[in-house]
């Protein structure tokens, strides 16, 4: 086995919520672990490097590794962000240390648990937070999950039970490496809830976008399991690549516990049907679905009272439109608001005329402008008044704010008691919440 000599792992970018989680895991099963990022460290990484004492450089400098007294043995894992110019990476390069992604790590430092890999477009994050949240209490099973459960205040927990629950992300795996991160996890279960296009940056349309999990499911050993939403016919197409047994399950009856709308039933009923499968009665489960609140900025409630403010990630257009309805559902006599910033040119371009549609369930619309993320903004690149010109064909009330404070301005002249406002943000607006809840007096 590959980590069979090495004592040592450094992180480029160690400041991720990925990598910070992973370190944490290496760190927990032994190994000496340190690393960098280019900026201050905040949480949840923060606290994750904190409590597990591992330290690290803000700045890169080829200093930090070689002060760290890497030997050819050991590891350098470098963020999917990381620059190709980076002179940490560099030197690795030159040294000829070995280089990985952090998805690769985790799959070789997770290689002797049963690994449950959820994956899919949407509901990822919720319903492997679900499963993990149920196994942890269960059997002290282990979890990486893209986001932090609101329970246990961490996206990850390295256990001692015999099951290992990770979200899988069909995004690329490293800075070098196209390879979706699902595809170093190796599952024993497979849970699929949802196939639908997204990631346009990389995946050209549809068809390439199913590729990689068509290649996931035909890897898959006879012994193993896949466990499917019966109901969604690209993930019905993909599973019938597979030589593994499967479990498939279909939406009728449904109990809807805590979170409103079709796709989360969907989410807890995928849970419910992995969890029996792995030989629990819903009985010894029931409760754990009972207590579970989610996963960080996955419809979080973060104020209530006169008005109420929820914290959301979404950013594809089924996602947003499947949200607010669930919103609209939930607070049937409320004014809906709806802070929305779009995540990405590449996306919000492919995806506007679906998008454009999808904030008819809100009453008052705020957009913001694009997100770029890891895209550069050329002359072509869409902005928020595009996608505000968008959505006015399907909406009145809908309108750009330039930055937060813009967007506090609006919403002052407009609150009304009984508000229910929901911000659906990936960056710069990501803490609008918190500025709106700190806005109505609250601390």
């Amino acid at each position: 086995m590959i980590l069979n000599n090495v004592k040592k792992i450094y992180f480029i970018g160690i400041g991720g919520i990925g990598m910070s989680a992973v370190a944490g895991i290496a760190k927990a099963k032994g190994f000496e672990v340190s690393g960098s990022d280019s900026s201050d460290v905040y949480d949840p990484s923060k606290a994750v490097l904190d409590k597990y004492a591992v330290s690290y450089h803000i700045g890169f400098d080829s200093k930090n590794i070689t002060d760290f007294n890497l030997s050819v043995n050991d590891l350098v894992v470098a963020g999917a962000a990381t620059d190709l110019e980076n002179p940490e990476l560099q030197y690795a390069k030159a040294q000829n240390f070995q280089i990985k992604g952090y998805p690769e790590l985790l799959g070789l430092l997770v290689a002797d648990k049963k690994r449950i890999v959820v994956v899919g477009t949407h509901g990822k994050g919720t319903t492997s937070g679900l499963i993990a949240f149920a196994l942890k209490a269960l059997e002290d099973s282990g979890f990486f999950v893209g986001a932090v459960l609101t329970d246990l205040q961490t996206n990850f927990y390295y256990g001692a039970g015999p099951n290992f629950v990770i979200e899988g992300d069909e995004y690329r795996s490293g800075v070098d490496d196209p390879r979706p991160k699902f595809a170093y996890y190796n599952p024993d279960l497979l849970l699929i809830n949802n196939i639908e296009f997204d990631h346009p940056d990389i995946y050209k349309n549809l068809e390439a976008f199913k590729e990689p999990f068509k290649k996931l499911v035909s890897e898959m050993k006879e012994d193993s399991v896949i466990v499917y939403n019966a109901d969604d016919l690209n993930v019905s197409e993909i599973v019938a690549f597979s030589r593994a047994k499967k479990v498939p399950f279909s939406l009728k009856e449904q109990k809807n516990y805590k979170l409103p709308g079709k796709a989360y039933a969907y989410d807890y009923l995928a849970a419910k049907i992995t969890l029996e499968t792995l030989g629990f009665d819903f009985s010894s489960f029931e409760k754990y679905f009972l207590e579970y609140t989610g996963v960080k900025r996955r419809y979080e409630l973060i104020y209530e009272n006169n008005v109420t403010i929820i914290d959301d990630y979404a950013h594809h257009p089924t996602a947003v439109r499947e949200t607010l309805e669930a919103t609209k559902e939930k607070y049937p006599n409320r004014r809906i608001v709806c802070f929305f910033e779009p995540h990405t040119y590449s996306r919000t371009k492919e995806t506007l005329s679906d998008l454009k549609k999808a904030f008819q369930s809100a009453d008052l619309v705020y957009i913001a402008e694009v997100y770029p993320a890891r895209e550069q903004k050329l002359a072509s690149s869409i902005t928020g008044a595009d996608v505000v010109k968008a959505i006015s064909e399907y909406h009145k009330n809908v309108f750009f704010v330039s930055d937060k404070v813009d967007a506090l301005e609006k919403y002052r002249a407009e609150k009304k008691e009984g508000d229910v406002v929901i911000v659906m943000a990936v960056g710069s607006f990501n803490t609008l919440v918190y500025d709106l809840k700190k806005e109505l007096g609250a601390s």
